[in-house]
């Protein structure tokens, strides 16, 4: 099958999962910073000037993080979530400092959470679009301060700060695309087999339970066909095990060039192949099947298939393997280079 082919089991996206799980923690970082910011006007007290608009300002931030971790709106769209929350969290923090210290407070560095969610799953692109508006934040706080901004002694801790920041978010972005890498590698050699490049068993079985759930509950069928070499032993003892592969090679890219971006091919072990074809019933399976057989190949190796449908043979998917692996049986005991049914005695 191949890559582009929509697999949900298998063909997680890595990134969509590290944003739904980092959605559900995304509200303690956000009470996390509510609670620094209450604690610090416990011990500092409220500024004289502006001290209600931090209070209200805190309060409605606590307000909105709360009601968004309510919502259901979003659905899916969890990168629009995460993304409307750190601009908040932006916005919240640039409100603090104007209404307490500035820029120059402790508290500055309370960019930083913005930052770091932003760049563990929103991407390199947004996180930097991100620190260029906190550093327009910080000048606009250094002006309405009163600074005098174009000064070495006013941008230096400015400066310093965004390219922190700047280096923060790109080396933890970089480091999360090189995790969503590992996993995608890790994931195809623990689902793909070695020589054929096509799904192995345990990945073929992963596949195939949403598959038979979503027919069983909407009564469709679907068939399941085991393919098996006729002679591969022969092949093996007489040229070698090389020729063996070649052979087995030869018979994936038949199996490969019949079946439609639907269907789902796997290696099942050894010379035995088996595909899963959606909304197939056991005639249309054995129709397909045999104009396999029919199609002429520069390798044409005798191969025997077992063909078995839902619900026709069966309600169980493993019930239904074992029947079109019973008919390949049956077809290899006839001869050979055939296809056979579950119906056929």
């Amino acid at each position: 099958m191949s890559e582009q082919d929509p697999l949900p089991p298998l063909e997680w996206d890595p990134e969509g999962v590290q944003i739904r799980g980092f959605s559900a923690g995304l509200y303690q970082i956000e009470w996390l910073l509510v609670t620094i910011v209450i604690l610090y006007l416990v011990v500092m007290g409220l500024p004289a000037e502006g001290g209600l608009g931090v209070l209200t300002a805190t309060f409605g931030y606590f307000g909105f993080s709360l009601l968004a971790s309510r919502l259901r709106f979003f659905g899916e769209r969890q990168r629009w979530l995460l993304a409307l929350h750190t601009w908040a969290m932006i916005g919240f923090i640039t409100w603090f400092l104007y209404g307490t210290e500035g820029v120059t407070g402790p508290l500055a560095s309370l960019y930083l959470l913005a930052v770091v969610t932003s760049a563990l799953t929103l991407g390199v692109l947004v996180t930097m679009l991100e620190v260029a508006a906190i550093a327009a934040c910080q000048l606009l706080l250094l002006h309405l301060q009163g600074t005098e901004i174009l000064t070495t002694a006013n941008l230096a801790p400015v400066g310093t700060s965004i390219i922190a920041l700047l280096i923060v978010g790109y080396l933890t972005a970089a480091l999360v695309h090189t995790i969503h890498l590992s996993n995608r590698t890790l994931l195809k050699m623990a689902s793909r087999d070695v020589l054929t490049g096509l799904f192995n068993r345990r990945a073929f079985d992963d596949l195939a339970g949403p598959i038979h759930e979503m027919a069983r509950r909407s009564q469709h069928p679907y068939c399941v066909v085991v393919v098996d070499m006729d002679g591969l032993k022969v092949i093996n003892d007489s040229q070698g095990h090389c020729a063996g592969d070649r052979a087995i090679l030869d018979l994936a890219k038949r199996l490969q060039a019949c079946k439609r971006s639907s269907d789902i091919l796997a290696r099942y072990g050894g010379d035995e192949f088996v595909m899963l074809l959606p909304e197939t019933d056991a005639a249309g399976g054995k129709k397909m099947m045999q104009r396999l057989l029919d199609t002429r190949w520069h390798q044409q190796q005798s191969i025997s298939i077992g063909v078995a449908a839902f619900p026709e043979h069966g309600e169980s998917f493993e019930g239904l393997v074992d029947h079109a692996d019973s008919a390949m049986y049956r077809s290899k005991n006839a001869g050979g280079n055939r296809v056979t049914d579950q119906n056929v005695a």
